[in-house]
C-alpha cells in the first residue's frame, strides 16, 4: 500500500500543460495537412478524392486501434514518457511523408501519425488528470480543444502559402513543430515518480491496480463513448469534405474556401474555454448537460451543412457549428474520469473515451464519402449525421455521475 501524493502544485500543472498541449497542437495539425490541398495532393499523388479521404481515415483508424493500449503504455511509461513517445511517432510519420511520391508511402506515413494520434489524446488530457485536481480540469481540458481549434484554424490559412513550391512545404512544418514537441516533453513534465494522485476517496491505494471488472462494466463511460462517435462522424465528415464541396459545388476558389472553413474552428476556441469554465462551476451530475444539449444544436446544424448555397451562408453555419461543436470534447474529457474518480483509472478512462472519438473520426470521412457516392449528392448525408448527433444528445442524458466525496 501506498500513501496518496495529492499536492497540487499550480506551477507543475501548468508547466506539464505546455507540453501536453503542444503534442495535441502538432498532432492535430498534422491530421489536417490533407484537407486545405486535396486537390493538389490528389494530382500529385494521383489520388481520387476517396484516396484522399482514406488518408484522413487511416490516421483516424489508427488512432482508435491503438486507444485502449494506450491507457496501458501511460500506466507503465508514465506520463512524460509517454508524452516522448507520441512525439517521436508524430515526427517519424511527417518525415516519412515529406518524400512521399505515391499513395502507399503516403499511408503509411499517416498510419505512424495515426499512431501518435491513438497517444495524443489519452496523453494529453492525462496530463490533466495527473497533475489537476477533478474541481480543476475543467479548464486545462478545455485549452486542449482550444490547441486543436486554433491549428485546425492555421492550417486552413496557411497551407496554400506554405506549398506554394510544393506540397512537401506544409510537411516540412509540421516535422519542426514535432521537433519541438520532444524537447518540451522532456522539460516540462515531471517523472513518473513525480505525478501527485488526486484520487476522490481517501483510502490508501494499490499503485498500478485496477479493478477490471468495476471498468469494464461502467456503463456511463460507454455513453461517453457514443456520444463521442456520433459526434465526430458529423463533425470530421464535415470539415474533411466541406473545402472540396465549397469548391466543386458553391464555386468558391481554394484560398477563400479554406478561409471560409477555418473559421468553424476558430469560433471554437471561446467555445472550449466556456466548456472549461463551465466544468469547473458545475456539480460533477450536472456536467452532462452541456454536451447533451450541445449534441442536439449540432443534429439541426448537420442537417445543413451540406445544403449552403454559398461561401457566406456556409461560414455563417461553421462559425455558430463551430462554437457549439467545441463544447462537446472537452466536457467528455472531463466527464469521464469523474466516473471513476481514482488516479489509478484515469489512463484507461482516457483511452476508452479516446476509442469513441476515434473511431468517430474515422468512420466520418468513410461515412460522408460513401453516402455522397452511394446517391450522388452531397445534402444526402445530412439526414444521417444529423440523426446521429440527436442519440448523442440522448445518450448523454443517460449518465450518472457520483458526487465528489471532498
Amino acid at each position: 500500500m501506498v500513501e496518496k501524493k495529492a499536492v497540487y502544485s499550480a506551477k507543475t500543472a501548468w508547466l506539464a500543460m505546455i507540453a501536453g498541449l503542444a503534442i495535441y497542437f502538432t498532432n492535430s495539425a498534422a491530421q489536417y495537412k490533407v484537407p486545405p490541398i486535396m486537390n493538389d495532393l490528389c494530382a500529385a499523388l494521383n489520388m481520387s478524392l476517396l484516396d484522399a479521404g482514406w488518408l484522413m481515415s487511416i490516421m483516424s483508424l489508427l488512432g482508435l486501434i491503438l486507444a485502449i493500449p494506450a491507457g496501458f503504455i501511460i500506466m507503465k511509461l508514465g506520463t512524460r514518457n509517454a508524452v516522448v513517445l507520441t512525439a517521436a511517432l508524430q515526427l517519424a510519420g511527417t518525415v516519412l511523408g515529406t518524400f512521399a511520391t505515391g499513395f502507399a508511402v503516403m499511408m503509411v506515413s499517416r498510419a505512424l501519425e495515426g499512431a501518435a494520434l491513438g497517444l495524443v489524446s489519452v496523453v494529453s488530457f492525462q496530463v490533466v488528470a495527473s497533475f489537476f485536481p477533478a474541481e480543476k480540469r475543467g479548464l486545462p481540458n478545455g485549452l486542449v480543444t482550444v490547441a486543436y481549434v486554433v491549428s485546425y484554424f492555421m492550417m486552413m490559412n496557411i497551407a496554400v502559402p506554405l506549398t506554394q513550391n510544393g506540397w512537401q512545404g506544409l510537411w516540412w512544418f509540421i516535422n519542426v513543430l514535432s521537433v519541438i514537441c520532444l524537447i518540451l516533453a522532456f522539460v516540462c513534465i515531471p517523472k513518473k515518480e513525480d505525478e501527485p494522485d488526486f484520487s476522490d476517496d481517501g483510502a490508501e491505494v494499490v499503485e498500478g491496480k485496477i479493478d477490471h471488472k468495476k471498468l469494464w462494466t461502467s456503463w456511463p463511460l460507454y455513453f461517453i463513448a457514443i456520444c463521442f462517435v456520433v459526434f465526430n462522424i458529423g463533425y470530421y465528415g464535415i470539415t474533411t469534405y466541406m473545402p472540396t464541396y465549397l469548391v466543386d459545388v458553391v464555386g468558391a476558389d481554394q484560398a477563400a474556401s479554406n478561409f471560409a472553413i477555418s473559421w468553424n474552428a476558430i469560433a471554437g476556441a471561446p467555445a472550449a474555454i466556456v466548456a472549461g469554465l463551465l466544468m469547473n462551476k458545475l456539480t460533477l451530475k450536472n456536467r452532462k448537460w452541456v454536451p447533451a444539449l450541445a449534441m442536439f444544436a449540432l443534429a439541426v446544424m448537420y442537417f445543413f451543412a451540406f445544403q449552403m448555397p454559398n461561401v457566406a451562408t456556409a461560414a455563417a453555419l461553421l462559425i455558430v457549428c463551430g462554437f457549439v461543436a467545441s463544447l462537446v470534447p472537452p466536457s467528455l474529457y472531463t466527464i469521464g474520469p469523474d466516473i471513476i474518480p481514482r488516479a489509478v483509472y484515469a489512463p484507461m478512462i482516457l483511452a476508452i473515451v479516446t476509442f469513441g472519438q476515434n473511431l468517430g473520426m474515422t468512420l466520418g470521412p468513410l461515412v460522408v464519402g460513401y453516402v455522397y457516392e452511394a446517391f450522388g449528392t452531397w445534402a444526402s448525408v445530412s439526414i444521417p449525421i444529423g440523426v446521429l448527433a440527436a442519440i448523442g444528445g440522448a445518450v448523454m442524458i443517460l449518465v450518472k455521475t457520483p458526487e465528489s466525496k471532498k
